[in-house]
């Protein structure tokens, strides 16, 4: 078993430097970082996380690594992990990484010392998710669907949520429906091979020049939805947002370039963020139960935390539901 004597060897450094790299001490030089990120990956070096817990005395404290807290989403998504937390009797902290790769969050997970952890990073890769099963710390992602000894997964069904927004919108006789992506990531993917599933079943075209990329932000979303209308691009009669924020950003610039919502254009959104209700008009949407999923991530995490043997993880899927508004219109 490779030992943190050895990666100080490789790297040629002091055991302390090793462990301060990994403990996140900010007291070593990018340059011996580097090092010590190197031999790391060379060795394959995990960390004794037992032996870390007991140093550390951080045990009954859950791990939460995002890549973001902005958002109607977000927050409501940590007000239930907070909540169950609380009631469960354990220490919740909060890790955001900043680069949004799986190398960072990789290491934060390896440098916490906590018991448990829950993560949503739609851009870890699956090389890291089995290197992080290596670790032997229990898991649960939110943003995919993986099981494995110790690590489980608890989603929202994002095919069956764009399937129930599309199948909606043609069956109110749209037949040129758009489509706004968020980032890229595994919801995205989901919720637009559904889309096309959609548009395939019912022999319906796909316009690339109406399939815009919004990264799941309001503002971004504006943006391109100006940019298509100062294009002149002919107007499709829907748009499928990948979440409610860029639904609303669609809706925002569509009024201000004169047309109306629903009259001129139909838009449904995803996950029925409290913004959705309030805005002009009221938003249609896809409901995530998305304190349902913050509760149960943190129920299957103590499961896993407290087992007296290996247990293995298992896969829940948290089921959508259409929310109608005023932001569609029959158009039959």
């Amino acid at each position: 078993m490779v030992t943190i004597k050895d990666v100080a060897k490789e790297a040629g450094v002091a055991i302390s430097t090793v462990s301060n790299v990994l403990n996140g001490v900010d007291i070593v030089s990018e340059e011996k970082k580097k090092l010590v990120h190197a031999a790391v990956e060379k060795l394959k070096y995990v960390p004794n996380m037992n032996a870390r817990l007991l140093k550390s005395s951080r045990k009954n404290t859950i791990g939460l690594f995002l890549t973001s807290i902005q958002g109607d989403f977000y927050r409501m998504l940590l007000q239930s992990i907070h909540l169950q937390c609380k009631v469960k009797g354990y220490m919740l902290n909060i890790y955001i990484s900043n680069e949004n790769t799986s190398e960072e969050t990789y290491r934060m997970l390896l440098s916490s010392g906590v018991e448990g952890a829950i993560v949503f990073n739609e851009q870890m890769q699956d090389e890291y998710i089995e290197r992080i099963a290596q670790v032997n710390m229990p898991i649960v992602f939110i943003d995919r669907e993986y099981k494995g000894e110790g690590m489980s997964s608890v989603t929202i069904d994002n095919t069956e949520g764009a399937t129930l927004a599309v199948e909606y919108l043609v069956k109110q006789g749209n037949r040129r429906i758009g489509y706004i992506h968020g980032t890229f990531c595994h919801d995205d993917d989901a919720r637009f091979n559904a889309f096309l599933n959609v548009l395939a079943k019912y022999n319906l075209p796909l316009d690339e020049k109406i399939i815009l990329r919004g990264y799941f932000e309001e503002a971004v979303a504006y943006s391109e939805m100006r940019v298509l209308l100062l294009h002149r691009i002919k107007m499709p009669d829907a748009f499928f947002c990948a979440n409610d924020e860029m639904a609303i950003g669609c809706i925002r610039a569509v009024n201000e370039f004169g047309y109306s919502v629903p009259e001129t254009l139909s838009v449904i959104g995803f996950d029925d963020i409290g913004s959705g209700f309030y805005n002009k008009p009221a938003l249609t949407t896809i409901h995530s139960p998305v304190t349902e999923l913050g509760t149960l991530s943190v129920i299957e995490l103590i499961r896993l935390m407290t087992s007296d043997k290996p247990t293995q993880g298992k896969i829940m899927k948290l089921k959508p539901s259409l929310v109608v508004r005023d932001s569609c219109k029959f158009r039959i």
